[in-house]
């Protein structure tokens, strides 16, 4: 098999690998009934593993000139940073007030969180990039207010008029 071959078709895994992520992520979120589903942590985590793939090796064709005798420094963590701003963006614009108490903050952390597990299958980090995908699942799973050890005390108001 062709050498660039193999190359993309690891890169070809690596979103695909991103995707399924996301989904497992957005398929509980979705269950919730919450803001962001299945499609937009799939989006999330197959674009930032896109981006870190091209900040990888989209630049490759540069290292080679530098052979030369031209001095050419890359740096992979700026993209990563672009990606952290840019979800950082996306995922304030789900937060929101109504009657006094502030909703979509686990939206819009989990989808920042799908963002990192993109980049970490993009960048190759496969292990780390699935059990951040299982241990995000299982916080949203057992850490939700509906089971018995996490229940939620409301406070009662008393309004005494004179």
């Amino acid at each position: 098999m062709a050498e660039w071959l193999q190359a993309d078709l690891i890169c070809l895994l690596r979103l695909v690998l991103s995707c399924i992520c996301g989904i497992a992520i957005g398929f509980e979120r979705k269950n919730r009934s919450k803001e962001a589903g299945i499609r937009t942590h799939c989006i999330v985590a197959c674009a930032s593993a896109l981006m870190m793939i091209i900040s990888k090796y989209g630049f490759y064709d540069l290292i080679i000139q530098s052979l030369e005798g031209v001095d050419i420094r890359l740096d992979p963590s700026r993209m990563a940073q672009g990606i952290v701003t840019g979800v950082g963006f996306l995922g304030a614009g789900m937060i929101y007030i109504q009657r006094g108490s502030i909703r979509g903050l686990t939206t819009a952390s989990g989808i920042w969180a799908t963002s990192g597990i993109g980049m970490a299958i993009g960048s190759g980090m496969y292990f780390i990039g699935i059990a951040a995908t299982l241990v995000i699942l299982l916080l949203q799973i057992f850490l939700h207010g509906k089971h018995r050890f996490m229940t939620q005390h409301k406070a009662r108001t008393l309004k005494i008029y004179g």
